[in-house]
């Protein structure tokens, strides 16, 4: 993996990525010329089973090509462009905006979105997605938004609750 870094201002909030109960943290941020380069990281929490790896996979199972068209990679780097932004632009109470940071990213992946759609989505001509790091007290803070996982129970038809 690459390790890419940078500072700016930076998102971090929590994400149900998996109904109805997989959480996980991201951080986002932008890089680049003008900030055209999104960048998503999962914030890694010890003992979080839900934390989902690949952020582009997560696109795929929310069938990001039905909104977005074009090619996979398209498709699944504007759903991740439009949930950065979105997070930002209509935070959720506990979402933390940290205005000024240093930050690092394991680069896991890269996809350039195709110019043949528009010249740019949610401001963005690229999405880099992996994990990402911030410095310490910041880093427990981001920890802190997981929410407690909540003890499975099952009824007579499945799961309830």
């Amino acid at each position: 993996m690459e390790k890419i870094k940078g500072t700016g201002r930076v998102t971090v909030f929590q994400l149900l990525h998996d109904w109805p109960d997989s959480y996980c943290i991201l951080g986002y941020t932008t890089t680049g010329h003008f900030g055209d380069t999104a960048v998503l990281g999962i914030i890694p929490v010890e003992g979080n089973p839900f934390e989902p790896g690949d952020l582009y996979g997560v696109a795929g199972r929310h069938d990001a090509g039905r909104f977005y068209g074009g090619s996979h990679d398209h498709a699944r780097g504007a759903w991740l462009a439009c949930l950065g932004f979105s997070a930002r632009l209509t935070p959720k109470p506990e979402t933390i905006n940290i205005p000024e940071v240093g930050w690092e990213l394991d680069m896991a992946r890269k996809v350039n979105l195709d110019p043949g759609k528009s010249d740019s989505l949610y401001g963005n001509r690229a999405v880099i997605a992996g994990r990402l790091s911030l410095p310490e007290p910041l880093m427990s803070q981001a920890r802190a938004l997981l929410p407690e996982p909540a003890p499975a129970r099952y009824g007579p038809i499945g799961r309830v609750g």
